[in-house]
């Protein structure tokens, strides 16, 4: 008769299993780096320094990319209300760039708000017209949108 084969594992103790890794030595030639969202590699951003540590932040045009929309969108949902404005900006340009308007620099989003609308966009189906979820997608973002 054969064996089950989850019965080789039940001799391992509970604290052999909260390694991340098998055996008892950490692997040597492994990548050691932080798991990145693979989706943001092609879309464009810039560095600036925040407090001390540098940060990629991405434009209006950047973000409307990552989801599919356009910056005009981007702009609507936050004149809504339905997006918080942005806690970022280029710095201000010098001089009068249109007639009557105050200057005030371009919408930065930080990398953590650009992942956290892609995967609430997906998460409630917010390109699929007929299951998607906006009251919970609103509710979403006004509840743990991150502020930076």
């Amino acid at each position: 008769m054969p064996r089950d084969p989850l019965d080789l594992f039940n001799s391992l103790k509970e604290e052999d299993t909260d390694t991340d890794y098998p055996g008892k030595t950490a692997p040597k030639n492994r990548d050691s780096s932080p798991i990145t969202h693979e989706w943001l590699t092609g879309i464009p951003y810039q560095e600036y320094i925040v407090k001390g540590v540098t940060r990629k932040f991405y434009t209006i045009g950047s973000l409307a990319k990552a989801i599919g929309r356009a910056p005009v969108t981007i702009r609507e949902w936050e004149r809504k209300g339905w997006l918080p404005p942005a806690a970022f900006r280029t710095p201000t340009p010098k001089g009068e760039q249109v007639p009557g308007k105050q200057a005030k620099g371009r919408r930065l989003y930080s990398e953590a708000q650009v992942v956290f609308l892609v995967e609430s966009m997906v998460g409630f189906s917010i390109d699929d017209p007929h299951n998607s979820d906006w009251e919970g997608f609103k509710a979403e973002i006004a509840n743990n949108y991150p502020r930076n």
